[in-house]
């Protein structure tokens, strides 16, 4: 077999890897948390099992000698690590509360919501064809939104649903800047992030839990099939992190869109067919607005254009990790923006 055959399969690899586990994770978590299911209401606990897995999976990476390890300073980590908890606290949130095409749907949001605080923050200025792919998207998940908050009233999914896509686009703006700043690759970040996050996860997990359940997790009947499937969902994480550094720096912006979007729909479809999502002529158009919106904005953010005129600029992007899903979004950072951010250390394995 040839390179290019060799690299074929590769990349066949990791797209497989990275699809099938960012869809499985979600199904399998809903399984987990609903009531139909197996009723593990416990997100938080969920979420420092998930990061406890993955800070194993980087030790013994680490252990031979495959990843380098990575000391940030304690504020960088500290303002990182409570972003992504609360990312991926009311990402699980909404999942356990919401439908999973809601859930989907909205986390599309956080695409325009990055592309607004890149306005407003770096002073991006988009252009035309962008904006009106973004206001697509805002349209499509507007419907969905008002449909589903008239059927089930259900304004507690809403406002947590809300509160995820401005926590991980945070997280993405974050992590983007960290990694620029430190010279991290995102496998290097993750192994200094993640166990913080398990940890800090794990010692808050009960009580959070316990405040928006009303139930303690050590009550929790641990039976062998919920333990299978809390097993399967830790699995699922590590997969996830694993097949995305895999594709990382593999695949083109436009590839990548392409890569996201098809998530998108099998998460969809998913829900229709296995989980009983109903879904009326309302929200179906909804959710096919907004994806055509995201589609039209992968194809006009990676246009080519024309050197900017005042500043130079670099361009980079900003890759969102989730229990779930990811989205890739590209921007443009002003040089001299990343000042806020210490010094990382690098230590040889």
């Amino acid at each position: 077999m040839g390179l290019a055959e060799q690299k074929l399969v590769m990349d066949m690899v990791a797209w497989a890897s990275n699809v099938s586990s960012s869809v499985m994770i979600i199904f399998v978590n809903k399984i987990l948390m609903n009531t139909t299911g197996y009723g593990f209401k416990y997100a938080t606990t969920l979420c420092a099992l998930h990061y406890m897995a993955c800070s194993i999976s980087i030790w013994i990476t680490q252990a031979v000698g495959g990843v380098k390890k990575v000391t940030l300073p304690f504020t960088d980590l500290l303002l990182f690590t409570a972003t992504a908890n609360m990312s991926i606290v009311t990402l699980n949130l909404s999942l356990m509360i919401n439908r999973v095409g809601f859930y989907q749907i909205a986390k599309l949001l956080i695409v325009p919501f990055v592309c607004l605080v890149e306005r407003f923050w770096l002073q991006r200025h988009f252009s035309r064809p962008v904006i009106t792919s973004i206001l697509v998207v805002v349209a499509g998940v507007g419907i969905v939104t008002v449909t589903d908050v008239q059927m089930g009233d259900n304004m507690l999914g809403l406002i947590v649903a809300g509160l995820s896509v401005v926590s991980s686009g945070m997280q993405q703006i974050f992590c983007r800047t960290m990694q620029q700043k430190h010279g991290l690759s995102s496998h290097e970040l993750l192994s200094n992030t993640a166990p913080a996050q398990g940890w800090t996860l794990m010692l808050l997990g009960p009580f959070l839990d316990r405040y928006v359940s009303a139930g303690w997790v050590f009550n929790y009947d641990w039976n062998v099939p919920a333990l299978t499937f809390l097993a399967l969902s830790c699995a699922c994480a590590v997969g996830v992190n694993v097949s995305q550094f895999m594709c990382l720096g593999r695949f083109s912006a436009v590839s990548y869109q392409v890569l996201g979007h098809s998530k998108t729909m099998l998460v969809l479809l998913g829900g229709w067919l296995f989980l009983g999502d109903q879904i009326g002529l309302k929200q179906f158009g909804g959710m096919a607005l907004a994806v055509v919106g995201m589609v039209a904005y992968g194809i006009t953010s990676n246009q080519k254009t024309g050197p900017p005129k005042e500043k130079p600029s670099e361009t980079v992007s900003l890759l969102g990790k989730e229990k779930g899903g990811e989205t890739r979004v590209d921007i443009q950072v002003h040089a001299g923006s990343q000042g806020k951010f210490g010094n990382a250390k690098k230590e040889e394995v």
